[in-house]
């Protein structure tokens, strides 16, 4: 553990060095003046009388010498000591981070320019005061709290503190280290304090935990995306030869057969599965795209009836559409996929009655906002919304929601692949998802496809 630093004065010898070495040039040039001084009355002075007068005047000079001589040595002294003390005000004043001394009880003894913001008053006006003239209770408990556990543990200690800097309202995110101050004899005499703003680099460790966590997310999907890619193309190739054995086997065999009752199930069984590859091969990016200029105000106003019908009478849909809307450039049979599997999405989430909210407008990504919108690169897109009243989602399930076969929905209710297709629509044209839900606050889905 390392110990506390304390506070020396200059070592006794050193000290006494210096004071000998004064004193002795003084002897020596006292010495030599009353010497020389009376051997030169001695001879100038013509008789007693002024014998009397030259030792009196003597004497006068010796003192206006002596006091000359202790002027110079402690001009000298004075001046080295001031400017000692300037240059270390200098110092701490121009560091940047906040620096305080305290006493053991809590009373502050020094601090620098940058610790003024933070109270809000000259240094003058905090000396001889405490944290509780300055902040709230809980606060300066705080700080009164973090002082004694570095006094207790006799070395230095680190800690965490947001601060609001009196003279800006700033909030800012403080990494304050505390070491207690000892003198010679080891008496603890305070405890120096030193804050640096962290602000800006927690903010870049949160940006670049979550730009982490996004890149893991993107590398799972591409995993999974290509082994559902992979296992949906085997399968769609032995369901080509269900099918093709049963279509054959269903021209070839007589309408009054009892048996073509099984094997039209055994064909619509096929086409069933058939379709959920198709959705596979979606989310793995293996289905081709033939993008074109649309408008997405005509595309989703096309839907509304049938959306209309999905949804029932127990739920308002609500169709706002973005003014001076810009043409995106998607495939249309693969947007109408996306906006009805969200819609369908949020009709399973309203348990009674609730509504459900179609929006478009333009946006524009500046560089950085591809964070928040799942990687998308800086542009103008056309942006289409779905926003829901239903049960809402808890964080932890809506980092899964776009995994294939991921379902909130009860057993048999859901494939999980509806998303998984929104998911691998989207990336496939490039544009992004934003994503925003809570326990029975609803859900907000954000699809942005790129402008032509």
């Amino acid at each position: 553990m390392p110990e506390s630093p304390s506070i020396r004065p200059p070592t006794p010898v050193a000290a006494t060095a210096g004071a000998a070495r004064i004193a002795g040039w003084y002897a020596v040039i006292s010495a030599l003046w009353i010497l020389l001084s009376d051997r030169l009355v001695e001879v100038v002075a013509p008789s007693v009388a002024w014998m009397t007068r030259m030792s009196i005047l003597k004497g006068w000079l010796f003192v206006g010498v002596t006091a000359a001589m202790l002027f110079v040595m402690v001009k000298r002294l004075v001046a080295g000591l001031a400017t000692r003390e300037a240059q270390l005000d200098t110092l701490v004043h121009a560091i940047p981070d906040l620096v305080w001394l305290k006493n053991p009880e809590g009373v502050y003894l020094a601090c620098n320019r940058a610790f003024e913001r933070f109270f809000g008053a000259k240094e003058a006006a905090i000396l001889g005061k405490t944290d509780y003239d300055f902040v709230a209770k809980d606060l300066a408990d705080f700080f009164r709290q973090k002082d004694r556990e570095a006094m207790e543990a006799g070395a230095p200690r680190v800690n965490e503190e947001w601060v609001t800097m009196a003279d800006t309202g700033e909030r800012v995110l403080l990494e304050t280290l505390k070491t207690p101050m000892r003198d010679a004899s080891g008496t603890m005499v305070g405890v120096l304090g030193i804050g640096r703003d962290i602000t800006a680099q927690d903010s870049h460790s949160r940006e670049r935990a979550r730009l982490e966590a996004q890149l893991h997310q993107a590398q799972k999907m591409e995993t999974m995306g290509r082994f559902a890619g992979g296992v949906a193309h085997d399968y769609n190739n032995m369901l080509g030869v269900i099918l093709a054995n049963a279509d054959l086997a269903l021209y070839q065999m007589a309408e009054d057969r009892p048996e073509r009752k099984y094997l039209g199930d055994i064909v619509k069984a096929a086409r069933h599965s058939a379709e959920l590859t198709e959705q596979m091969l979606a989310f793995a990016r293996r289905q081709p795209v033939h993008p074109e200029a649309v408008d997405l105000n005509e595309t989703v106003a096309s839907m509304l009836g049938v959306l209309g019908g999905l949804v029932g009478d127990r739920i308002e849909l609500a169709w706002r559409p973005g003014p001076e809307l810009w043409p995106a450039k998607v495939d249309p049979t693969q947007l109408r996929q996306v906006v009805t599997n969200l819609v369908v999405n949020a009709r399973d989430a309203i348990q009674t009655q609730g509504r459900i909210e179609l929006e478009t407008r333009n946006e524009v990504l500046a560089a950085g906002d591809g964070a928040v919108w799942d990687g998308a690169e800086p542009g103008e897109y056309v942006a289409i919304q779905v926003r829901d009243t239903g049960c809402g989602m808890a964080p932890e399930l809506v980092d899964h929601i776009f995994e294939p076969f991921f379902t909130t929905k009860g057993k048999g209710k859901g494939t999980g692949l509806g998303l998984a297709l929104v998911h691998g629509i989207v990336k496939q044209h490039r544009g992004g998802l934003q994503v925003e839900s809570a326990p029975d606050r609803g859900s907000t889905f954000r699809i942005l496809l790129p402008r032509v």
